[in-house]
């Protein structure tokens, strides 16, 4: 497909906000805005990239939650309302929303200032949703489930770097190879766990003085380098894995 089919697909819905409607945040001083700015707007209209945080975030042995549900509709109830939530706290982070995969999502943050701010609203949104899913979600889905599979939990992968927004089958998509950098990186991760590929751990780390940061007065995280094997890379490749800690005290480096 040429770069013209593309640019006059973009551009025929460049000044319509319809295509943003559930993927893009909401304006916090006014709710019933989008925030969307220029720069990314022109970005479509020309299909040029636009630098993102991507993550991946992964319900793990969802098909055996659905397997084992008592009540299938209730299931879906669950899944609908964690999805909702998940979307809400997603836009409240200045988050876009991509798509919901079945089992898990893809969402996004395009970098439009410095990259270590915008990991730490990623690190704050990533721990929120772990939390609602470990203590909401989780409890009501075995609640509904004739035997409890081990495993089940929630995992995110994070990978950064250029991508494009644009159309396909006319509903606003991001495509780029940080979303299989995610993907992979969320494959590997354990339950209620955060790995970060290479480059947005790399660049994480140089913006901070110590592997440790804080997020709010009683959440911190620590940042740690480790080796994972995957699909593409069986010898192992370089990612970073991030963990929570709740409390006053700052977790030893």
């Amino acid at each position: 497909m040429s770069i013209s089919i593309l640019n006059r697909r973009a551009t025929d819905g460049g000044g319509n906000d319809l295509q943003f409607k559930g993927h893009a945040p909401f304006d916090r001083l006014n709710p019933a805005q989008i925030n969307v700015s220029p720069e990314v707007r022109q970005a479509i209209r020309e299909v040029s990239p636009v630098e993102a945080i991507v993550l991946t975030v992964d319900i793990r042995r969802s098909s055996c939650v659905l397997k084992e549900s008592i009540d299938i509709p209730l299931f879906a109830r669950l899944l609908d309302d964690f999805v909702a939530e998940f979307r809400t706290v997603l836009h409240y982070h200045g988050g876009w929303f991509d798509k919901f995969t079945g089992d898990g999502f893809i969402c996004y943050w395009p970098i439009e200032s410095h990259f270590t701010e915008h990991m730490d609203t990623v690190l704050d949104f990533c721990c929120s949703v772990m939390d609602n899913f470990r203590t909401y979600y989780y409890p009501s889905l075995v609640a509904n489930m004739r035997n409890e599979p081990s495993g089940i939990g929630l995992s995110i992968g994070v990978d950064a770097g250029p991508c494009y927004l644009t159309q396909i089958v006319g509903d606003l998509t991001i495509i780029g190879s940080p979303i299989v950098g995610s993907v992979r990186m969320c494959d590997v991760c354990p339950p209620y766990h955060l790995i970060l590929n290479a480059y947005p751990g790399s660049r994480l780390l140089d913006g901070m003085t110590a592997v440790c940061g804080r997020l709010s007065e009683n959440v911190t995280y620590k940042i740690e380098a480790l080796s994972v094997a995957t699909k593409e890379y069986p010898q192992g490749q370089v990612a970073y894995r991030v963990a929570f800690h709740k409390g006053n005290h700052q977790p030893s480096s």
